[in-house]
C-alpha cells in the first residue's frame, strides 16, 4: 500500500474543499497537522526550545486531541520520529553539546518522554507514522529551486544557510498530503523559521521571470503537480505566530482541552524547574 492509500485510509473520506478567504484560513474545520521536530521536542522538552510559547502552543494542540476536545489528524514523517529520538538522547547525555543550553536531563526523565512518545506513535494512538515515499522525493523538485534561488535565511544578522534537503521533503510531503487532503486542510507545524519562511516563499506569488530561471515548468511537468499557492499546506510557526493565525489555521484559538483525561507525566511537572546540570568526572 502506497503513501496515498494509507493517509486515505486513515482520513477516511475526503472532504468537499472551497476556496481561501485569506492566506491562512482553512476549508475543512478538522486539521491535518504534519508536524516537524522542532515543535515535537519542546513538546516533550520544554527547556529545549528558547522561546517558552513552542512548548506552550504545541501542548494546546496535541492535548486537545489526546483529550478529545477536538478532532485534528497529526503526521510525523518517519525520519521525524528517528530525529526526535535522537533529540532526546541528545538532551540526556551532551553535556558537551552546546546545544543543550540548560543542561542535560535526568535518565528518569529520558525514559519517561521516550516512553510516551512509543506511545503516542504505535498503532498511530495519536500520530500517524508518515513513510518517506519515491513520490515525496520526486517533489523535491517543486520546493528546492525555491530554497536555493532565494536568500531565506533565519534572520536577526545570521549567515544564511538554505533549509537543506529534510525540510525539503517535509514541504514535499505537505504538497502529497494537500492533494490528498484539499487545499486550505494541511497545515506544517513547526518552530524552524527557515522551514516557515521557505513554505510560505512557495504558496506567494513568483515573478515569471523567477520561475523561468528556476525552470518551474519542467518541475511542474516531471512532478505532475502544478506550482501554486493550493498546492501547498499551509504553515505554522509556533515560535513568532500571532493568535490570530492560530485561530484562522484551527477556527479557535486556544483549542478546548478537555477537563478530565489521563495528561502525559511530562506535562505534570512545572516547567520552572530546569534540567540538572552534569559534569564529567
Amino acid at each position: 500500500m502506497n503513501n496515498r492509500q494509507d493517509a486515505m485510509s486513515a482520513k477516511g473520506v475526503v472532504e468537499n474543499c472551497v476556496d481561501e478567504s485569506e492566506q491562512l484560513r482553512c476549508a475543512n474545520s478538522r486539521k491535518y497537522c504534519l508536524f516537524d521536530t522542532s515543535v515535537l521536542v519542546p513538546y516533550f522538552l520544554p527547556h529545549s526550545h528558547k522561546e517558552a510559547k513552542v512548548h506552550e502552543r504545541a501542548a494546546t494542540i496535541i492535548e486537545s486531541v489526546r483529550s478529545r476536545g477536538s478532532d485534528h489528524f497529526f503526521y510525523i514523517p518517519n525520519f521525524c520520529i528517528a530525529e526526535v529520538f535522537s533529540s532526546f538522547a541528545k538532551h540526556a547525555y551532551g553535556d558537551w553539546n552546546k546545544q543543550v543550553r540548560s543542561g542535560t536531563i535526568d535518565g528518569r526523565i529520558h525514559a519517561s518522554v521516550r516512553k510516551q512518545f512509543q506511545t503516542d506513535i504505535h498503532n498511530a494512538a495519536l500520530f500517524y507514522h508518515y513513510e518517506l515515499s519515491r513520490y515525496h522525493v520526486l517533489t523535491v523538485n517543486l520546493v528546492a529551486p525555491v530554497d536555493h534561488y532565494f536568500k531565506l535565511g533565519r534572520g536577526d544578522g545570521r549567515r544564511i544557510v538554505p533549509s537543506g534537503t529534510f525540510d525539503q521533503l517535509i514541504a514535499a510531503m505537505g504538497i502529497h498530503l494537500t492533494k490528498i487532503h484539499g487545499a486550505g486542510n494541511v497545515v506544517v507545524v513547526t518552530a524552524d523559521n527557515r522551514l516557515a519562511k521557505l513554505i510560505r516563499k512557495c504558496r506567494s506569488p513568483i515573478s515569471a521571470t523567477a520561475r523561468k530561471t528556476m525552470k518551474i515548468a519542467d518541475a511542474e511537468r516531471f512532478v505532475g503537480i502544478p506550482f501554486q499557492a493550493d498546492s501547498f499546506p499551509l504553515v505554522l510557526d509556533l515560535a513568532t505566530a500571532k493568535d490570530r493565525d492560530l485561530q484562522a489555521v484551527f477556527g479557535e484559538w486556544p483549542l478546548p482541552v478537555a477537563g478530565r483525561y489521563k495528561r502525559p507525566c511530562h506535562l505534570k511537572r512545572k516547567r520552572a524547574a530546569p534540567p540538572r546540570e552534569k559534569t564529567k568526572d
